[in-house]
């Protein structure tokens, strides 16, 4: 957001560069919460990370090898909370990798029934020098980590921890608090290690910089208790949410008088569905069809012609001589801003509230309703509301399935036989069962096994059998995730998604298993080696010949440099490198006693320096 124009649709930011350090920082650690969530779009995030600097980020998006390099960094140091059942289907080539990121994403659930909703990044970036205080950075967004390509919007906020607490922070720490009680209790992992100083720093941060014009910055937290977000009475109001229900609208413009002072933006189809008397409320647009075609005149670089579709939400309101522009996930729906007889929201949601007076932010018509925004902007023309037709009636049992299906606590047993590891589906509560509908059926299977249809789970789902065999696969095709597949015979309407099970009895080493899968030859190690080693040399050594194996030895014996330097300079940094290097000769051994991949000539390298490894992590 930018303090002339905050809704200028041409101020555009990539989701990935929320996690770039400030100059002078590197990142430490980082808590995220997502609706949904697809496995390609989570790879982005550690490669962002790692290789912040490439050039071929793109090519490094398709390497196998450099998503497993991130991954292996940084699943120790970034957890992902999303609402259950809504990761998408996995390709299978990411599926493998995900096996390395099972402990960073974690299922959860809404305590008050609805959608578990918010959209947040915490960020910890730790200074190169000792003296340098801790900075966060906090990211309130209306995006999932997806690669939808609707319009969104997202705030971030930077600032450094200091001694004081801040209490305009209470509400996002407790939301991280409250992320590991909200998953399944049979299932769940343990919390991240690095979450109880994460929390402590953002209790301790004061931001810096506020955009908009803003003078002051706040934070609620739907769903979870009784003190939850309220938008404040004013004289104007804009809002700006892709779905809508007349309870929540209704509510909204109480108190505004004339629909001269109340504006909406919204979907069509979604205004469609309601009624006439609450739509002549408000002054209402939608987004422009032609909104897609839209490319302003003279800008070079990403335009709003790749976008599609409205998924924003913000909240705009005018009180006396201030404005205050709400945004984050809440759209003006029921389940997300109108509290049940338990005082909570069915959804939880997070928004941010930027305040300040209207001679440094604006009015409502001049920072929404810019002419750039205008220009993207329909007046509404109402239709008649879809029919129910028989695929639709489908698609709404098949999502009540999916909630059924991923609240059962399902725990995945692995038996090793002939070099495979055997799988079988268990329901861990005998008490929990989910009875399909006559004419849907489920499907599930491990997601490493490709042009698989799964197996039929209606028995083991309604109680009849206690068990079903998924197969057998090689020991780092073991993973906790699980594609479920509901089919509406009648319709032929399906429904696919990806649901994590607690593995039991998987045998260890499963992921150095995972590690000899992607790096299976001498030629692979060396990749792998100059990928970890990359940012440490003269720019990036990755070989464009494809001279095999043979030039790598060729080059260790005829002293090339191209790994000696740096990891000489990894030495005298202590930047972790070689200690990396040193677990993965272990973990590329093979279990069976047979010779490793890697080549006798980098051992050798190798053993001179590991003494001089263990004395430096001897001494820190």
């Amino acid at each position: 957001m930018s303090a002339d124009s905050p809704f200028d649709p041409e101020n555009r930011e990539l989701y990935t560069a929320l996690v770039r350090p400030p100059d002078r920082y590197k990142f430490g650690h980082a808590v995220a919460t997502t609706y949904s969530l697809d496995f390609e779009t989570a790879l982005a995030i550690p490669i962002s990370i790692v290789f912040r600097d490439a050039e071929n980020r793109d090519e490094m998006l398709r390497s196998p090898l450099a998503l497993l390099q991130s991954v292996e960094r940084m699943a120790d140091r970034i957890a992902v909370y999303c609402d259950r059942g809504r990761i998408k289907e996995a390709h299978p080539n990411a599926a493998r990798l995900m096996a390395l990121y099972e402990k960073t994403i974690v299922e959860v659930a809404a305590p008050g029934g609805g959608a578990f909703h918010p959209k947040l990044w915490c960020i910890r970036f730790e200074p190169e020098k000792k003296t340098d205080p801790v900075r966060m950075r906090v990211a309130i967004l209306s995006r999932n980590l997806t690669n939808d390509r609707c319009w969104d919007l997202a705030l971030a906020l930077d600032g450094a921890v200091n001694d004081e607490e801040n209490e305009n922070n209470r509400a996002l720490t407790k939301l991280l608090r409250a992320l590991p009680r909200l998953a399944n209790p049979a299932t769940r992992p343990a919390p991240p290690k690095f979450l109880p100083s994460l929390i402590s720093d953002l209790e301790r941060t004061w931001w810096e910089g506020l955009p908009a014009g803003a003078s002051k910055v706040s934070f609620a937290v739907n769903g979870l208790d009784s003190d939850g977000w309220v938008l404040p009475r004013g004289e104007k109001l804009a809002v700006l949410s892709p779905f809508v229900s007349a309870p929540a609208l209704k509510r909204l413009c109480d108190g505004y008088g004339s629909r001269d002072n109340l504006r909406l933006i919204s979907r069509a189809e979604e205004l469609d569905c309601i009624d006439s008397k609450t739509r002549e409320l408000f002054t209402i647009s939608t987004l422009d069809e032609r909104a897609t075609e839209y490319e302003p005149e003279g800008v070079d670089g990403p335009c709003s012609a790749d976008l599609e579709g409205l998924h924003a939400k913000a909240y705009l309101v005018e009180r006396g001589s201030r404005l205050q522009i709400h945004l984050g996930s809440a759209n003006a729906t029921t389940a997300a801003t109108i509290p049940t007889k338990g005082g909570r929201t069915q959804n939880v949601e997070v928004m941010a509230t930027l305040d300040g007076p209207k001679t440094r932010m604006g009015t409502i018509d001049n920072v929404l309703f810019s002419e750039a925004f205008q220009r993207l902007l329909a007046t509404y023309t109402p239709s008649e509301p879809p029919t129910q037709d028989a695929a639709m009636a489908a698609e709404k049992a098949l999502e009540k399935m999916r909630s059924d299906i991923s609240a059962l606590p399902l725990d995945l047993h692995c038996s090793e036989q002939d070099d495979l590891i055997h799988l079988e589906l268990q329901i861990a509560t005998k008490e929990k069962h989910v009875l399909l509908p006559d004419g849907v059926r489920c499907f599930v299977r491990a997601i490493t096994v490709p042009n698989e249809r799964g197996y039929d789970v209606g028995r083991l789902l309604c109680g009849s059998d206690t068990e079903l065999a998924l197969g057998a696969v090689p020991l780092g095709d073991v993973t906790r995730w699980l594609g479920i597949r509901l089919l509406d015979e009648a319709t032929k309407v399906e429904m696919t998604f990806t649901l994590g099970a607690r593995l039991v009895g998987v045998p260890e080493g499963r992921d150095a298993a995972v590690l000899r899968a992607h790096i299976a030859n001498v030629d692979n190690f060396f990749r792998y080696l100059s990928l970890l080693l990359g940012t440490l040399g003269e720019g990036s050594f990755l070989e464009s010949d494809t001279g095999g194996e043979g030039q790598w030895l060729r080059r260790l014996g005829e002293g090339n440099t191209s790994l000696l330097e740096p990891m000489v300079r990894a030495l005298s940094l202590e930047s972790g490198e070689l200690e990396e290097i040193g677990r993965l000769i272990e973990r590329l051994k093979d279990p069976d006693g047979g010779e490793t991949i890697v080549p006798k000539e980098f051992l050798a390298l190798w053993q001179s320096f590991e003494p001089l490894v263990t004395s430096k992590r001897g001494r820190r």
